[in-house]
């Protein structure tokens, strides 16, 4: 379907059954709770803006956390069981429209998304032609430290072994693009800036499936570059930002324990993007991914995963020292690929396995390739799950990541599009 074709159809559903809407301008979270919201989806696209109009349709308001829940809580990578009634009501079942949740931070208001797949798929291209998928370094491309130097939901130690070593250069590019999400000695998550002000990471970073609730925005405060707990800038170069969005795939809230749609993006109330700069997101065949990612006569591979450990685990990092709450950590080895499954809807092969040592807080944290293109970094996955904790020699790759295929891009593009 063309672009011009989409918007024609667009503007005619919005001439039906639209009486008080509420209108969302580029990026404000000031819906009027009970009414729908009417979204310009196209406010961050050059030459776009106002171009395309759509209403979610308003959905109650959503139950937030106790104070002590702590985000990030484990699960296993498991498919839903048969008689799981979530999994039964899941209306995202399909090749059709994608449906996602969206979620007010400061008022609560939830919102129910149907996003076409045309439209969304050409915002991404739009996002492709202007230059906003392929990542932004701000000050230049730093180079980061060699991967061998010494420097909530549990995660594998691959082959039963932790060689993760904690990570100074946390204010190089692209690692000032990650961050910890609050943080505490049992919970907290991670997450990867793909845009100025949108962060992606897991899912179950913003829901949590079993209680049926979601993370205030104290437990998902997002803190770029992170270097300590002290609370001041030494500690936090570029500050701490709340959210005002959170956005997952209607199918992950829907099911009961199945990790294939484990994504979200947070949109913040603030832009340290425009400081940090922002990381580019791609998507790579299975071939591709192992080309980059896997060991070679001549590499050792060119994919690495960095994230926020809650030292309060049993799986936490100590191999060369005693795990320091509010740093990054990172293996010293490059992320290698395992096999591939979890068909999505757009019919890739939605999620694959890793080597990469990980444990609790390295939820939502990026597996990136810092070579896409020749010398770009990019997003390819999203960590997610584990099949084990410190695992054992036999458990070559041990953790679950969520890989970055056709609706995750374009859910990405759609939503920086209409949050610039």
């Amino acid at each position: 379907m063309k672009f011009t074709a989409i918007r024609a159809a667009l503007l005619l559903m919005l001439g039906m059954g639209c009486t008080g809407a509420a209108f969302a301008a580029g990026g404000r979270a000031d819906a009027e709770t009970g009414a729908d919201l009417l979204v310009d989806v196209t406010a961050g696209l050059p030459g776009a803006k106002g171009f395309t109009q759509e209403v979610w349709r308003y959905d109650g308001v959503a139950r937030f956390a106790s104070t002590g829940a702590e985000p990030g809580a484990a699960g296993s990578d498991a498919a839903p069981p048969a008689g799981s009634a979530k999994a039964g009501d899941d209306k995202t079942v399909g090749t059709g429209d994608q449906y996602w949740t969206a979620v007010n931070a400061s008022t609560g208001a939830k919102y129910r998304i149907e996003m076409p797949r045309e439209l969304a798929h050409e915002l991404h291209r739009l996002a492709l032609q202007s230059g906003l998928a392929s990542g932004d370094a701000k000050d230049g491309n730093d180079e980061p430290a060699a991967a061998g130097d010494v420097a909530g939901m549990l995660k594998g130690w691959s082959d039963g072994q932790d060689s993760r070593t904690r990570r100074y250069d946390n204010t190089a590019f692209p690692f000032r693009a990650m961050g910890q999400m609050a943080g505490g000695p049992t919970s907290g998550c991670s997450g990867t800036l793909v845009g100025r002000r949108h962060v992606l990471t897991a899912a179950h970073c913003l829901y949590d499936r079993d209680g049926d609730f979601w993370y205030t925005i104290a437990q998902t405060r997002f803190r770029p570059g992170r270097e300590g707990t002290c609370g001041n800038e030494s500690c936090e170069p570029y500050g701490a930002h709340d959210a005002v969005w959170y956005f997952t795939p209607e199918s992950f809230r829907l099911s009961d324990d199945n990790w294939t749609d484990d994504y979200a993006i947070m949109v913040l109330g603030t832009a340290p993007g425009d400081e940090t700069g922002w990381m580019g997101y791609v998507m790579l065949t299975e071939d591709a991914l192992h080309d980059y990612c896997d060991a070679n006569a001549f590499s050792l591979g060119q994919c690495f995963n960095r994230g926020y450990p809650a030292c309060g685990l049993v799986n936490a990092p100590n191999t060369f020292e005693t795990c320091r709450q509010g740093w990054a950590y990172q293996d010293a080895t490059a992320c290698h690929i395992g096999s591939f499954g979890a068909a999505g809807s757009d019919g890739w092969k939605a999620r694959f396995t890793t080597n990469c040592d990980m444990s609790g807080g390295h939820s939502g944290s990026a597996v990136y390739t810092n070579r896409w293109a020749g010398s770009n970094n990019v997003v390819i996955g999203v960590v997610s799950t584990e099949s084990c904790r410190t695992c054992a020699a036999k458990d070559d790759f041990p953790n679950g990541i969520r890989r970055l295929t056709p609706d995750v891009l374009d859910a990405i593009s759609y939503f920086k599009s209409a949050f610039p």
